[in-house]
């Protein structure tokens, strides 16, 4: 998946909406691998940093003149030889093949986010990025394509700059798979349909990537939920690596980078399964506060029960919540308590979570309409950890 910086389709007026400045040619600000596990159980989607320090195969240029293998960045793949060199530059450096290529540019990424319906972010501060025109207060917010495209593009805000907007990135398109999750997007021929109206028309892919073959990883992907899609970054060595003639590059850490490569070709799970969530905290000691965030008389005490009867304590009755309309369900909690989270995400594994920092020891479930009941928890060890730092669309933590 790359996430070119191209203003085509852009009139001047957007340009100055989208803060994009002037026409600078084609360039790739965002490149990730995506790999679906053959038992469709699971998504894992890995970015790798523009200013990665990579191989890149020998290419003919535009003029025809053959150009010898050199080390460069890897967006300099993409703007000396396009997409074809950007594949093999990928292909060489991780040793995986890649079926299938998506682009899309700044007009089409701010027209598939509005053809959801925009998507919901959390800021951890207030926000005002003249680069980007990026301005927003701390907390939430659900932003149309415009706001989004600047939420992506954000980097000077970061103390890390570019590695900061990839955690961004991925929290936005956790929250795009979230609000396309809930809404059935992918089970709904309709509404699957009328996206990929708007998606086929916004990005390039390769030739294979038709319409149909997009129906069918769709359908694939239908049985997946939020806490199922994994989002990491290549491990990295060096994010500052100096090269005379390249400048300040990314170093990945080529024996971790290596193994999780490893494990993508022999398709196994970067992150534990969702089944395999193991809780150490007994249900006993956890205590509950049940809101009713969809508005469906009686949902919240029955939400209350039903985790009650599964052995958690209540903090008193049901209450409703500030919002309703509220599909899925959704565990507030301390990160101070991130022990006691796994009893609660093995109990309701559909559940999405939010960190709430200072909520203390008492955590809140929101209940959504779609609240089918809590399950029975064993307590066993503690899960191992994965071997690469990872997140999940489940995960609404601020960034």
């Amino acid at each position: 998946l790359v996430g070119s910086d191209s203003r085509e389709g852009l009139t001047k007026a957007e340009r100055n909406k989208f803060t994009t400045g002037i026409d600078q040619g084609k360039r790739s600000d965002t490149m990730i691998l995506m790999h679906i596990s053959g038992d469709n159980s699971n998504v894992t989607m890995v970015s790798l940093p523009r200013d990665s320090y990579v191989n890149i195969p020998s290419y003919k240029d535009k003029n025809g003149n053959r150009r010898s293998a050199s080390k460069n960045k890897l967006n300099a793949s993409f703007s000396k030889g396009g997409a074809p060199l950007t594949i093999r530059t990928i292909e060489s450096n991780t040793g995986l093949k890649i079926d299938h290529y998506v682009e899309i540019n700044i007009a089409g990424f701010v027209k598939m986010v509005d053809s959801l319906g925009g998507a919901q972010v959390c800021l951890a501060k207030s926000v005002n990025d003249r680069d980007s025109g990026l301005k927003l207060s701390k907390g939430k917010h659900t932003l149309d394509g415009a706001d989004a495209l600047a939420y992506v593009r954000a980097r000077s805000i970061y103390v890390d700059q570019d590695l900061g907007r990839i955690r961004a990135q991925q929290a936005f398109i956790g929250s795009l798979a979230r609000k396309a999750l809930s809404a059935q997007t992918l089970t709904n021929p309709l509404k699957l349909n009328r996206f990929l109206d708007a998606a086929l028309s916004s990005v390039t892919t390769d030739k294979q990537l038709d319409r149909t073959a997009i129906l069918n990883l769709a359908s694939r992907m239908r049985e997946v939920k939020a806490n199922q899609i994994n989002f990491l970054t290549v491990p990295i060595k060096n994010s500052d690596y100096r090269v005379p003639g390249v400048g300040s590059s990314v170093l990945w850490s080529e024996t971790k980078a290596t193994a999780l490569f490893d494990k993508l070709r022999q398709d196994q799970p970067i992150a534990p399964k969702v089944a395999t969530v193991k809780a150490t905290v007994p249900p006993g000691k956890i205590t509950i506060q049940v809101f009713n965030g969809a508005g469906i008389t009686g949902l919240g005490a029955k939400t209350a029960n039903d985790l009650a009867r599964v052995g958690f304590g209540m903090a008193g009755p049901a209450k409703n919540s500030d919002v309703t309309g509220q599909e899925g369900t959704v565990i507030k909690y301390d990160p101070k308590n991130a022990k006691q989270l796994k009893t609660l995400q093995a109990a309701m594994p559909d559940a999405t979570i939010e960190a709430v920092p200072n909520l203390g020891k008492t955590f809140q479930v929101v209940a959504g309409s779609k609240w089918s009941g809590a399950s029975r928890v064993t307590i066993a060890s503690a899960k191992p950890k994965s071997s690469v730092p990872t997140t999940s669309a489940a995960d609404t933590t601020c960034t």
